[in-house]
């Protein structure tokens, strides 16, 4: 079960960043995707197409200027700002098949790798006292955890469910 909402989810992310095809349309270009406004309002974080891969990029609501964030060789998904604004929690694949969560801070574009496990680390959120909360298919299930921006503190929020007698 668990290799295969694994496969579901990998194939759903290729889907998303490959193009967009809904019900067999015709494919159009990924822009603005996954749109997020910042905690103050004034900006909108999204993905768009960069030179190699779908990146970070940053808009300024009242102006109108855009600004990349991210730009290197690895798609970046699932945008997510901190509750002050300074940060931005994502998921990327720097190695072939492993997703981890990383923090960009909005200001300087310093990346920070949170998690490293071999495990896919996807769906980050932040808390408001500052964890980034996560889903990971680490151990025989999938699961929810908790961990600070600095990779410190990971635990675990999920609990195994009991089977269901049916």
């Amino acid at each position: 079960m668990a290799k295969m909402v694994k496969a579901l989810l990998l194939l759903a992310l290729g889907a998303m960043v490959g193009g967009c095809t809904f019900l067999g349309g015709k494919q159009k270009p990924v822009d603005f995707w996954q749109p997020v406004i910042s905690p103050d309002g004034k900006y909108m974080a999204y993905l768009a197409k960069g030179e190699k891969s779908y990146e970070i990029f940053i808009l300024d609501l009242e102006t109108r200027e855009e600004r990349q964030l991210t730009s290197n060789e690895f798609d970046e998904v699932y945008p997510r700002w901190s509750p002050d604004g300074t940060k931005i929690a994502y998921m990327a694949a720097q190695e072939k098949d492993n997703w981890d969560i990383f923090v960009i801070d909005v200001a300087t574009g310093e990346v920070f790798r949170v998690t490293s496990d071999p495990a896919v680390d996807a769906n980050p959120s932040w808390t408001p006292s500052g964890e980034i909360v996560f889903n990971s298919d680490r151990g025989d299930r999938w699961g929810a955890y908790a961990i600070q921006p600095d990779g410190s503190g990971l635990h675990e929020l999920s609990f195994t469910r009991p089977e269901s007698e049916e």
